[in-house]
């Protein structure tokens, strides 16, 4: 039997434990449920999944270092996983975000206003994240860029 959750709902869910890793490292490809009010993705949560990622890398692979002696072989894992599991999911999470930005910026009022600001999908006015919903100002405040 599976359970439908309104849109409602979901908002007003708060993330489990889990789910609260998963967000730090940006570890899910999707945006959750309960992130139906708010984007998932801004340029500074990618980045800083990206460097958390790279930090814990970084950490394992000193670690490490002692038990594989220096070798070769090793450190060209390591630059491996610095790439697949640090750098390259972070590449394509911004070009996610992009995606979005730009579906923001043709799709809706505030994409076309000046006081809208991409690197975080937020109007700057009333200091609230733009969705696909409604404007934040209800267009009281949209200004032509």
């Amino acid at each position: 039997m599976t359970v439908q959750i309104s849109s409602v709902e979901a908002a007003m869910r708060t993330p489990t434990t889990t789910e609260q890793i998963l967000d730090l490292f940006l570890l899910r490809m999707n945006p959750p449920d309960y992130a139906a009010d708010q984007p998932y993705y801004t340029t500074g949560n990618i980045v800083a999944a990206g460097l958390l990622r790279v930090a814990v890398i970084a950490t394992v692979a000193f670690l490490l270092n002692a038990q594989f002696e220096s070798s070769s072989w090793w450190w060209t894992l390591v630059l491996f996983a610095f790439w697949s599991l640090g750098a390259y999911p972070a590449w394509v999470q911004y070009k996610k975000f992009n995606d979005h930005v730009q579906e923001l910026h043709h799709g809706t009022l505030c994409g076309s206003c000046k006081h809208f600001n991409p690197t975080n999908q937020l109007c700057m006015v009333l200091d609230e994240h733009v969705t696909t919903e409604k404007p934040p100002c209800e267009g009281e405040a949209w200004e032509p860029r």
